[in-house]
């Protein structure tokens, strides 16, 4: 699965499919739902758009739109790989039930159809992956839009960001990336990973590779953001420090654009619980652009994670209690 996690530089400037006047696409304020690794793709999104513009982006991974986001009358936009997500099909149909606009990103199933049968915009992109292997492709989606509604250049900047991971990740398995992912496996082994974050960015990083682990290695993984960590979790290392030393390892995600308090509070966390549980600290490269930065981090986690899998001796791609669980819920 390592091919899949080197395949992001080509996803981000593949041709995708488009309707024919998605072009025409504006808003105001814009509702994003989604779940998973489709889900994740609204909060790319929400970074991007913030950086560049004051427009309303509203992210919500359920089956409702909530009432104070009605209020806004927001264009939708709903995001399923497989088009077939029960939550996000959900949405659409609270959607029309308040006259909202909406459009989709997805690679088929419902959704597809239900834009081409009420003309609604959508961009489709390539079937036959699981959906969180599809960030790239997502990613270019989301930026699409982005440029369209906003103006930017977010497309263009993938150009040159395909260009650098393809020399990050030239060397394949020998590549300094993966060779960096393999050590931060050996350190969690079987251990339950906790991973804080200090930014919006380093945010949406630590819970990809938290949904990562989850899914690839079949892991335990769970996310704390800074400063609120400080008020309730940094107490949880008090108790049963052998057993947190043996089970468990913090892996802070650091941002150099961290407030100064919250580089602070990341020195001050090393220096009260370093002694009770094991921590690595990754470093987002100070890169000149947010869509770099964010994408070479989402690569080593996706590395991180498959090579942790290989480690357990589990398959990556095996999601039978997800498939399951959907069987049960269709019951």
């Amino acid at each position: 699965m390592l091919n899949v996690a080197f395949d992001l530089k080509n996803q981000i400037i593949s041709d995708l499919e488009y309707s024919s006047n998605l072009e025409k696409i504006s808003y105001e304020n814009l509702l994003i739902m989604g779940m998973g690794g489709s889900g994740v793709a609204g909060d790319v999104m929400k970074i991007l758009s913030n950086e560049i513009s004051d427009k309303n982006i509203f992210v919500q991974k359920d089956y409702s739109i909530p009432k104070q986001v009605k209020k806004f009358k927001p264009l939708c936009l709903f995001i399923s790989y497989s088009g077939n997500t029960e939550e996000t099909l959900s949405g659409i149909s609270d959607a029309k039930i308040n006259n909202f606009d909406w459009i989709v990103i997805s690679s088929g199933g419902k959704l597809i159809d239900m834009a081409n049968e009420e003309g609604k915009e959508y961009i489709k992109i390539p079937s036959g992956l699981q959906p969180r292997a599809a960030f790239g492709y997502l990613t270019l989606a989301v930026s699409k839009i982005i440029d369209i509604a906003e103006g930017s250049n977010y497309l263009s900047q993938l150009n040159d960001v395909s260009s650098y991971i393809d020399k990050l990740s030239e060397k394949g398995e020998e590549s300094n990336i993966n060779q960096l992912s393999i050590d931060i496996c050996e350190s969690i082994n079987k251990k339950t990973v906790i991973i804080y974050s200090g930014t919006d960015m380093s945010k949406v990083v630590s819970s990809r590779w938290k949904t990562q682990i989850n899914e690839n290695a079949k892991s335990k993984a769970y996310v704390g953001h800074l400063p609120e960590v400080h008020h309730n979790e940094i107490l949880s290392w008090d108790a049963d420090v052998e057993g947190s030393k043996k089970n468990y390892i913090v892996i802070m995600i650091r941002d150099q654009n961290e407030h100064t308090q919250i580089k602070k509070r990341f020195e001050l966390t090393k220096d009260l619980i370093g002694e009770k549980v094991d921590i690595i600290e990754v470093n987002l490269p100070n890169q000149e652009s947010t869509l770099k930065t964010l994408l070479e981090l989402v690569l080593l986690g996706d590395l991180v994670s498959i090579n942790l899998a290989a480690k357990l001796t589990v398959d990556p791609n095996n999601i039978d209690t997800i498939e399951k669980l959907k069987k049960l819920l269709g019951e």
